[in-house]
């Protein structure tokens, strides 16, 4: 048949296959156009291609039986990878392997009823040559095409089951760029402050190699947030994750409150009782023996169970000024008046209990500051401030004081409580105004009070448009800023 075909024919068809075989996207269309190069050259009544493991991948004319004997010489065609005919009853079989790079990827099988010349063998050969080139690269690139939809399912399995965690999850590189984020932290909306302490930390996990950790607190929220060093192919990164913890800190919150609640109630039975035991115990004891007594006794059991009364009438008086706080009920009646003289004469009402804890008392400032505010209140929260002061003094110290000064700043007037006492930690400065707190080995059972009055005093200097703050360290000593405006109301 090739002697029939002129060499213009030949080129033409040889091209033509070419074109096809580099135009097939997939192993189907190349054997299709293999199987018909081959029908063009040789009468082929049917045309078998195997693939490598010798299974039917495609057939041409009809199904055809493979005997055992044919399957030998068709193993041994793909072994040798040289072509052969064989002839079949009445026609014959012509094997070619399909070999690339000494790589049999699959044999084609043609039945005719006549045997191929020399040169025909060769050029199907050739087309055979060719066929295998490129079934290697697109059953490479078919199966890249598998890995990749593999690859694409199985990020596509990941990003929903990353989706659907509660948590902001994020994997950052060594510039800090997010290259991975999960729904969660694509729809956050996060402030600039929080974004910035998130920069930080990924770049510290970077910097130190290990896991970070930090709490965040942005309005309402409470965020927890761990930065885990990771690696992918041989490139350092950072897996970020973020969990909303408000609900188990509000939890938290209401247990401690709970706790603090228990606690203050057992401190205001113990205050309660005190005086009241006191008070029974004296006056039990001048109803049954007051014959027995005379004059001088029986004024210093008086004096006892007065001053007793006045300590519980403190105690009711301190818990009626919260309770009106906190249901904005305290109204405030301002008045003007020097303020030095108020500080100077609420330290002579301390003075007992400064000597009684060898406290000495120290008023820095002797030229008058006139105010306009509370009296009554204002002399409440310098008793709490002075008291506290004293209270809290160091048993072992040799010299103990709590200083006050007093500083006019425009509109405004600071008053300065200094101490060398107990100290209070750092961690406590903000929570020891809180309702209900006390700061547990620093401010112990040893002292008496119900743990509301820097509660109040807050309120009161909050009142009056003021503010109060500290500054502490333990073993060294605290100082107590009020700052209240000189006179109106906010």
């Amino acid at each position: 048949m090739l002697n029939q075909i002129s060499s213009h024919r030949l080129y033409s068809l040889l091209s033509s296959f070419i074109r096809e075989i580099m135009n097939a996207t997939e192993p189907d269309l190349l054997l299709d156009a293999l199987m018909r190069i081959f029908q063009r050259f040789v009468d082929c009544e049917h045309i078998v291609v195997l693939d490598k493991d010798l299974n039917v991948k495609k057939i041409k004319g009809g199904n055809v039986e493979i005997d055992e004997e044919l399957k030998k010489m068709v193993r041994w065609v793909a072994s040798s990878h040289s072509p052969m005919s064989l002839p079949e009853q009445e026609m014959f079989v012509h094997i070619f392997p399909l070999v690339k790079a000494g790589k049999t990827l699959g044999v084609l099988l043609a039945w005719s009823r006549e045997e191929i010349v020399v040169e025909t063998s060769e050029l199907l050969r050739t087309f055979a040559f060719l066929s295998a080139v490129v079934l290697e690269n697109l059953e490479l690139y078919s199966s890249l095409q598998r890995q990749h939809m593999v690859l694409e399912a199985t990020k596509n399995y990941m990003q929903r089951i990353l989706d659907s965690f509660p948590q902001h999850i994020a994997v950052f590189d060594q510039d800090s760029r997010i290259i991975f984020a999960n729904k969660g932290y694509s729809l956050s909306s996060f402030g600039e402050d929080v974004v910035s302490r998130i920069i930080q930390l990924v770049q510290k996990t970077f910097l130190t190699g290990s896991r970070q950790t930090l709490e965040v607190e942005e309005g309402a929220n409470f965020y927890s947030i761990v930065a885990e060093p990771v690696e992918y192919e041989g490139q350092p990164q950072v897996l970020l994750v973020i969990t909303d913890v408000t609900n188990t800190k509000e939890v938290e919150r209401l247990k401690a409150i709970d706790q603090l609640k228990t606690e203050f109630v057992a401190n205001i039975s113990h205050e309660l009782k005190t005086p009241l035991a006191a008070i029974k115990a004296y006056a039990e004891t001048i109803l049954t023996s007051f014959e027995m007594f005379d004059q001088q006794t029986l004024n210093e059991f008086v004096q006892i169970i007065y001053k007793e009364s006045q300590h519980l009438e403190s105690i009711l008086e301190g818990l009626l000024d919260f309770s009106k706080l906190e249901q904005k009920m305290l109204i405030l009646e301002k008045t003007t008046f020097d303020l030095t003289g108020l500080v100077r004469e609420t330290m002579r009402s301390v003075e007992e209990l400064a000597k009684s804890k060898q406290v000495k008392l120290e008023l820095l400032t002797k030229e008058p500051v006139l105010i306009r505010a509370d009296q009554r209140r204002i002399r409440q929260v310098i008793t709490n401030l002075l008291s506290n002061g004293i209270k809290y003094s160091k048993e072992d110290s040799q010299e103990k004081y709590v200083r006050v000064k007093i500083e006019r700043k425009d509109d405004r007037v600071l008053i300065e409580i200094s101490d060398n006492g107990v100290g209070i930690p750092k961690e406590y400065h903000e929570k020891v105004f809180e309702r209900f707190f006390r700061v547990g080995t620093v401010m112990d059972h040893r002292v008496e009070g119900t743990g509301l009055g820097l509660t109040i005093a807050k309120q009161i200097v909050e009142l009056h448009g003021g503010r109060i703050w500290l500054e502490s360290e333990p073993g060294v000593g605290t100082t107590i800023f009020v700052e209240l405006p000189v006179g109106g109301e906010r």
